[in-house]
C-alpha cells in the first residue's frame, strides 16, 4: 500500500468493494503520511469507496512519542472524521508500534473502532489485549495477524485471523478459525505455523506467484513492492505449498475454490503422493 498514490490507493479500493458487491465487508487504509488533519481529509475519501477505514497505530505518532501524545492524535482523528468507521493495524512499517492493551480498551470504548489487527506475534500480549477489550458491549473485535498463534487466540475470545497467508490458503485459515477445537485443528495450526515461512518470504510477489499457479488466473507476479524476481527453488516450494494446500482441503472436506474461474478444484499434484 505504501507503494500507491493516494488515487491509485482509492482506485484500488473502490474496485475490490464494487466487485464485493455487498457480499463482505471491505476497508482501505486512511493513515498515510502528513499530519492529522490531511490524514483525516483522506480518511474522508477512502470512506467513501468502502465500509471502514484502517488507521494504521504506527503513524498516528513518531517512533520516539510516548502514548499520551500518539491517544491525543487519535482523539483528534476521531474529531475530524466525524463518524466514519474506524479499524485499527499495528503495521510493521515505517515502524513497529505495539499497542497497549490499555490504550486499545481506550480506543474500543470510544466506539468509532469496529476492529484491531494485532501483530505482537505472542500468546500473553494477545491474551491481555482479548481480555481488555471484551465485553464493552461496542462492536469491537480483535483479530490476530499472527500465523503461529491463530488458534490459540480464537480460542481465548479473538474474532478471527487478519494476515497475509489468507492470500494464499483462505479456506484452510477459515476453517481452522471456525474450527479451533476439532481433532485435527492442532495439526493444521502446526501446519500453517511452519507454511508461513514461505508465504513471508519476497512477500507479496510470491502471493501473486501462488495464485498464478491456478489455472486460468493468468497474471505475473511482478509488483513493486520487491523487485527481486524469483527463483526456481523458491518456484518449487510454492507448488509444494500449493499441493499441500490442496491435500489438507481434501482431508478435512474443505471446498477449495480457483480464484480464476470461482469454481471448486480439487486437484493434487501427482508429485505430492498422500498425507
Amino acid at each position: 500500500m505504501y507503494n500507491l498514490s493516494d488515487d491509485e490507493r482509492i482506485e484500488l479500493a473502490k474496485h475490490v468493494y464494487d466487485k464485493a458487491a455487498g457480499r463482505v465487508k471491505v476497508v482501505g487504509t486512511g493513515t498515510f503520511e502528513g499530519t492529522v488533519e490531511e490524514q483525516a481529509a483522506f480518511c474522508k475519501r477512502m470512506d467513501e469507496v468502502t465500509d471502514a477505514v484502517v488507521v494504521l497505530i504506527c503513524l498516528m505518532a513518531k517512533e520516539d512519542e510516548d502514548d499520551v501524545v500518539w491517544k491525543a492524535n487519535v482523539q483528534k482523528l476521531l474529531d475530524l472524521t466525524g463518524n466514519i468507521p474506524l479499524g485499527l493495524y499495528e503495521c510493521p512499517v515505517p515502524y513497529h508500534r505495539l499497542i497497549t492493551a490499555e490504550m486499545l480498551a481506550w480506543c474500543a470504548g470510544t466506539g468509532r473502532f469496529l476492529f484491531h489487527k494485532d501483530t505482537c506475534s505472542t500468546p500473553q500480549p494477545i491474551l491481555d489485549k482479548i481480555r481488555a477489550t471484551k465485553d464493552q458491549g461496542t462492536p469491537f473485535r480483535f483479530y490476530n495477524a499472527n500465523a503461529a498463534t491463530t488458534q490459540f487466540s480464537v480460542q481465548k475470545g479473538g474474532a478471527g485471523f487478519s494476515g497475509i497467508n489468507a492470500n494464499f490458503y483462505p479456506q484452510l485459515v477459515s476453517w481452522l478459525v471456525a474450527n479451533p477445537d476439532h481433532v485435527r485443528a492442532k495439526d493444521l495450526q502446526q501446519y500453517i505455523a511452519v507454511a508461513e515461512n514461505v508465504v513471508m518470504y519476497k512477500y507479496p510477489r510470491c502471493a501473486k506467484a501462488f495464485l498464478s499457479k491456478f489455472e486460468g488466473f493468468g497474471f505475473t507476479e511482478e509488483c513493486r513492492k520487491d523487485t527481486v524476481p524469483l527463483n526456481e527453488e523458491e518456484h518449487l516450494k510454492l507448488e509444494s505449498l500449493h499441493a499441500t494446500c490442496a491435500a489438507w482441503c481434501k482431508e478435512l472436506g474443505i471446498k477449495r475454490l480457483n480464484p480464476a474461474t470461482c469454481e471448486p478444484t480439487d486437484h493434487i499434484p501427482d508429485t505430492l503422493g498422500s498425507m
